[in-house]
């Protein structure tokens, strides 16, 4: 987006699900809790109470009241995990909460201070389950009374497309180019929801991806949700930014910016000239945070699927209700490192030809018979060997 956003093409088929399913148990790096109390404002308060301090109702009907209460009549619930916005007085809390009624606990990792506004970023847990349940991010605004108004929320997708974003969004416009208007006077934005407002309405599409990455901290950490990894450092970041840069027909449009001063929060659309106005519209949710030099640190961006309910988070939640996915997230050690002797690589599996990547653990799972006719597990032939070489003879066609 100009800073980089990409937009969802969503979930894969049967044969892209088995492979996502596989490769699930990826790694992730631990969230200092500072992150979450840190964070104040009215907006914030709402946010603690309900979703730390009372939590998800799971069928507790006090609970239910207290969530119904916290939300204006005629507020916009977005859940877009859900095929279509419910309409009606209450309809929309009710319908959010009933699709979390089989969660265990949702843990807030990173929270923006705002009065008015604010957003979280969050992943669910199971009690006695080691590693993280799907992630997301969500965005609220409340009004004068304290309640909330406006709520969007979105999951990620379980299968992660790439850089088949980049090509399917290339195709979709092809050499049209989107209008970002009159080039804007430069100025020094203050503050996450300033910054955030000036990167996205000010700079897009009229300033070179050098002048946008001035405004990230060298160790920057970017969540784009379409990629399987995060994006560390600028000189990542700067390339994932150009990958967008060249889709001249691409547009992001922001809606609503949370008001917060250290993080902010903020929801958006996209845009692509040429496409009819009953085109495609894939919304999206992105979360910002600033360091102690008001340089942006983290980043996570969120598109919807184009299909709801998404089939891969779906066929997950109803088989493990609890974290919505086919394994749990694994922390990563403290040193980062990959540790293959326990299966905890995540990512840097196996890639088969076909570019799918496929953690340890399914690798050394997979059954084989042997020259002397055995039918073992490849973790029974190399048993220990820290080292060890698979090679797989497929046949093809």
């Amino acid at each position: 987006r100009t800073a980089g956003a990409s937009a969802g093409v969503g979930d894969g088929r049967q044969r892209r699900a088995r492979h996502a399913a596989r490769r699930s148990a990826t790694l992730v790096a631990p969230t200092p809790a500072a992150d979450v109390v840190a964070a104040d404002g009215k907006a914030v308060e709402v946010v603690k109470r309900l979703w730390q301090e009372v939590g998800l109702p799971k069928g507790d009907s006090d609970k239910e009241d207290k969530w119904t209460a916290a939300f204006a009549p005629d507020a916009v619930v977005e859940d877009l995990f859900l095929s279509k916005v419910p309409e009606g007085p209450g309809a929309g809390v009710r319908a959010y909460l009933e699709n979390k009624a089989m969660c265990d606990r949702l843990v807030i990792d990173r929270l923006s201070d705002g009065q008015e506004s604010c957003g979280f970023t969050w992943h669910l847990e199971e009690t006695g389950v080691p590693g993280q349940g799907i992630r997301g991010t969500t965005f609220v605004e409340v009004g004068e009374d304290g309640r909330i108004t406006f709520l969007r929320e979105i999951c990620e997708p379980l299968y992660k497309p790439g850089d088949q974003t980049v090509e399917l969004l290339k195709a979709l416009g092809g050499d049209k180019v989107a209008k970002f208007g009159v080039e804007m006077p430069k100025r020094t934005p203050s503050g996450a929801s300033d910054l955030c407002t000036y990167l996205w309405r000010e700079l897009q599409g009229r300033a070179p991806i050098a002048e946008v990455l001035s405004f990230f901290a060298q160790d920057a950490v970017y969540e784009d949700f379409n990629y399987e990894a995060p994006l560390r450092g600028t000189g990542e970041v700067g390339k994932f930014l150009e990958k967008f840069a060249e889709i001249t027909s691409l547009k992001f449009v922001a809606e609503r910016f949370s008001d917060g001063s250290r993080a902010c929060c903020f929801t958006w659309h996209v845009e692509i000239e040429g496409l009819p106005s009953d085109g495609p519209n894939i919304r999206g949710i992105s979360f910002y945070s600033l360091n102690d030099d008001g340089l942006i640190d983290f980043v996570r961006d969120i598109p919807e699927s184009a299909v709801k309910p998404p089939p891969l988070q779906n066929l997950a939640a109803m088989l493990r209700p609890k974290l919505r996915r086919f394994e749990p997230l694994l922390e990563r050690s403290a040193e980062g490192k990959c540790d293959c002797n326990t299966g905890n690589c995540g990512p840097c599996g196996v890639e088969w030809a076909t570019g799918e990547v496929v953690e340890t653990r399914s690798v050394v799972a997979q059954r084989v018979v042997t020259a002397s006719g055995q039918d073992v597990t490849i973790g029974e032939l190399v048993g220990d060997a820290p080292g060890a070489v698979v090679i797989f003879l497929r046949h093809l066609g």
